[in-house]
């Protein structure tokens, strides 16, 4: 029985994330993931401290009044917890990968290959025989 696997390749992606062969997609798919959640934890931290400086512009610009100053105060603290809550999420993020043995930074998502043939070969439909067919373990599809 022959297998004849169509070999899909997609030009759109480009080689650092796998260049687009079918065996490769579940490293495309990782390295997109991984880059993804890179992106967020990074967009989180630019965030909190984007806020953290508004807060210190609030409070300069202030000028005594309380109610300014209370609203700078409460921008400045919570950038700072929020900054806090994005860097133990990370920590967390790394040390379950490192404990579960897995890279973040190359996430390999496991890929279902084809089943391999193993074991007996595979029976041949003549080769001495006398012109009999063959029988006993001949499979049709």
């Amino acid at each position: 029985m022959h297998r004849i696997l169509a070999q899909l390749t997609n030009p759109v992606i480009p080689p650092i994330i796998g260049e687009g062969a079918i065996e490769k997609g579940g490293t495309a798919v990782g390295l997109i993931l991984s880059r993804v959640i890179s992106g967020i934890f990074l967009l989180a931290f630019i965030i909190a401290f984007f806020y953290l400086i508004t807060g210190a512009m609030y409070w300069i610009t202030s000028a005594g009044d309380k109610t300014k100053l209370e609203e700078a105060r409460n921008r400045i603290t919570h950038s700072i917890i929020g900054i806090i809550v994005v860097a133990a999420t990370w920590a967390i993020m790394v040390l379950t990968g490192q404990f579960l043995g897995l890279d973040f930074e190359n996430l390999p998502i496991p890929t279902i290959s084809s089943p391999s043939t193993g074991g007996a070969p595979a029976p041949s439909s003549g080769g001495g025989g006398g012109g009999k067919p063959a029988t006993g373990g001949y499979n049709e599809m």
